[in-house]
């Protein structure tokens, strides 16, 4: 035999062999994806399940949240009941078992309508601005008739809100819209992210109308009656962060906290309150500190909410995902595994729940930024190449978690930051009214805060934005209190506090009026 002929057998065999190796190796690549598992590890939950057979998750977000609260003990229902019919969910669907009956609403003409519309010949625009302005500075009847008078007009309902404060429970509704059921698993959109937060949206606009009360009460003279106003919204936004939620209730509260902590700062520094109001002040703050850990809402809402809609993506058997626009039978072979993706999210939420348990500011701050990292680095990296033997749907389902799963992470950094800036803000008046106590029990400020302790606060006050001390200094007399950096100038800063430099003492035989009942639906001072 010639060595050109078995040179021509080694080819043939060769290339037959390899045509019949690459031939196997693509049939067993094209096996069918597997079936989503129902495990920890993936839909993170195994019951209950909806008639599908999938994860109802949002029975389990429904059975995550307090129930079963009586209306009159329930804040939420105080804030439910002034919401106006026409921006109201009363035409919705509640799945929360806390829809208030008509009976219980209040008339249309008691509910209130943010925002305050603008008088004859004021743009809305100019009303919204004059709100906010009167919202953070003490102001007079004479400045702004209008809006006094509109504060006039609806003082019941206002009354009614603050009351409504001193109530034990917070179980607010959740809604959504009618034409979204739990039931339709294959909607429009994921159940849950169409549910709806009535209550705390509507809340964060009617805080504005307190807070300009309060505002105008301080402008008067009515020192007392300006703290009941923000020690309501303090109480409120204690309540809605000490219930585990959605990050998004969470933001709410913690705006309220923060911008009614700078207002009281505004009673300290322009009402002169006595040390027995300024005593009330400390106690309200103090109680309104400790919240659910950020952790909670993040293991459970948050990882839920995603899970749902991912699960919605990636089992839907009338569009399953694939990159082929066009998948239909038989090409729904190459369709991703969903048990890939849903690992990827349970990694990305498990690495999160760590990151806001670190004991300090800086870690949290460096385990999410290493996140972020990961989350850029997964979304900009290339499709990998497909191994030997290797089904098409893994590579496949790793692009496509990058795509579904990326998206849909929440931005912790927001919740992280917002957390520590109003946790600062009630340390920083807390200390603020004990800095005003010392004064004027010594006539003069403390040479540092240890002076505070024991006698106006129970310890050194440390900053969450550094995890140190609170920053305090004297200069001609005049002390200045910071959280984070050392304000460098006399600008403004919201976690700035100048003191007073020649505020003559009070006269400790003057008398104020008494602040108001605190006890459960107390009326507010007139």
């Amino acid at each position: 035999m010639s060595t050109r002929l078995v040179v021509r057998r080694i080819v043939v065999t060769v290339s037959l062999a390899g045509g019949i190796f690459m031939a196997v190796e693509n049939l067993w690549a094209l096996r069918p994806a597997p079936q989503l598992e129902l495990s920890p590890s993936t839909t993170w939950i195994t019951e209950p399940l909806a008639a599908d057979g999938l994860p109802d998750y949002f029975q389990a977000v429904m059975d995550l949240e307090p129930r079963g609260i009586p209306p009159e003990m329930n804040a939420a229902a105080a804030v439910w009941a002034l919401i106006p019919a026409a921006r109201s969910p009363d035409d919705v669907i509640d799945h929360s078992q806390a829809h208030l009956s008509a009976a219980d609403q209040r008339p249309e003409s008691d509910r209130l309508v943010m925002p305050p519309p603008p008088p004859e010949g004021m743009e809305a625009a100019e009303a919204e601005r004059v709100l906010g302005e009167c919202s953070r500075t003490p102001w007079h009847t004479a400045d702004h008739p209008w809006l006094a008078n509109w504060l006039e007009e609806n003082r019941s309902a206002l009354d009614a809100l603050a009351a409504g404060a001193r109530r034990e429970g917070w179980c607010p509704p959740r809604t959504l819209p009618p034409d979204t059921l739990p039931t339709e698993r294959f909607g429009p959109t994921p159940a849950l992210i169409s549910l709806e937060i009535p209550v705390e949206g509507a809340f964060r606009s009617f805080s504005k109308a307190l807070l300009a009360r309060s505002m105008l009460r301080l402008g008067e003279g009515d020192t007392p009656g300006a703290w009941h106003d923000l020690d309501s919204l303090l109480r409120y936004g204690d309540k809605i962060a000490d219930t585990p939620g959605p990050l998004v209730c969470r933001l709410v509260a913690m705006a309220l906290l923060s911008t009614a902590s700078r207002a009281t700062q505004t009673i300290i520094r322009d009402g002169h309150p006595a040390d027995k109001l300024l005593a009330e002040m400390q106690r309200s703050l103090r109680s309104a500190i400790d919240w659910a850990p950020l952790a909670e809402s993040v293991d459970t809402f948050e990882r839920l909410m995603v899970l749902d809609a991912v699960t919605v993506i990636v089992a839907n058997p009338s569009q399953p995902l694939s990159p082929i626009p066009w998948q239909k039978p038989p090409f729904a072979i190459l369709k991703a595994d969903p048990n890939i993706i849903l690992r990827a999210v349970n990694q990305y939420f498990d690495a999160m729940v760590v990151a806001v348990c670190l004991p300090t500011r800086e870690t949290r701050r460096q385990a999410w930024q290493t996140i972020e990292d990961e989350i850029i680095a997964r979304k900009d990296a290339s499709i990998r190449r497909r191994g030997w033997f290797q089904p098409w749907y893994e590579p496949m389902s790793e692009a496509l978690s990058d795509r579904t799963v990326v998206p849909l992470i929440p931005d912790l950094k927001a919740s992280l930051d917002t957390t520590d800036r109003a946790r600062a803000a009630l340390v920083l008046v807390d200390s603020t009214a004990a800095l005003e106590r010392y004064r004027l029990a010594k006539g003069q400020p403390p040479a540092s805060l240890a002076d505070l302790v024991p006698t106006f606060l129970p310890a050194i006050p440390v900053d969450p934005l550094t995890d140190a001390s609170l920053g305090y200094r004297i200069e001609n007399g005049r002390w200045t209190l910071w959280s984070g950096t050392d304000p460098a100038d006399d600008d403004v800063d919201e976690l700035v506090v100048r003191g007073p430099g020649d505020r003559p003492l009070r006269d400790p035989a003057a008398t104020q009026p008494a602040p108001a009942d605190p006890s459960p639906e107390a009326p507010s001072p007139p």
